[in-house]
């Protein structure tokens, strides 16, 4: 079993190139500002290879491996599906990156976004989600997250990510 240290996720996401608009910084300890929305919107840089998630969590002591299967590799909301039962039946965990507007048809949420995997429920993919502004589980379909993980692109880190 692992023994993954105790590490604030603030600081975890400083380590992922975390940048947050000014008026957000108040609610950060120690964080990076832009006024100007990054290409791929607020949050982590893990797409630069300054930021990588697997370099982080070696510097941090967490015994984790992140893997992206980015959505490039699926052809289908129905192969994406499949390979999330995969995830399932082999009791992994992953979490699902996406462009958010898509995901909950609101184009003012224009930025990428990640949840938790939780599950497959007749056909539907349940998902976590930690924003702190609509904090929640939900059930999305499969071609509503295929559309999503599209529309953030591969270039953003859209896809699963596996964390073995």
């Amino acid at each position: 079993m692992f023994k993954i240290p105790l590490i604030p996720a603030e600081e975890i996401g400083y380590h992922l190139g975390l940048i947050v608009p000014p008026e957000k910084a108040k609610f950060f300890y120690n964080v990076r500002t832009s006024s100007e929305k990054p290409p791929a919107g607020y949050g982590t840089r893990i797409y630069d290879p300054k930021y990588q998630p697997n370099k982080a969590f070696k510097k941090l002591g967490i015994p984790l491996t992140l893997t992206i299967k980015p959505i490039a590799q699926f052809n289908s909301a129905k192969k994406l599906l499949a390979y999330l039962k995969q995830i399932e039946n082999a009791d992994k965990d992953a979490l699902l990156c996406f462009h958010h507007g898509t995901l909950v048809d609101d184009a003012s949420r224009d930025w990428g976004h990640v949840v938790v995997f939780d599950r497959l429920i007749k056909g539907k993919i349940r998902i976590v989600d930690p924003d702190p502004q609509d904090p929640k589980w939900g059930l999305v379909t499969p071609q509503k997250m295929f559309e999503a993980m599209k529309k953030h692109g591969e270039k953003r880190s859209a896809g699963v990510w596996t964390l073995l």
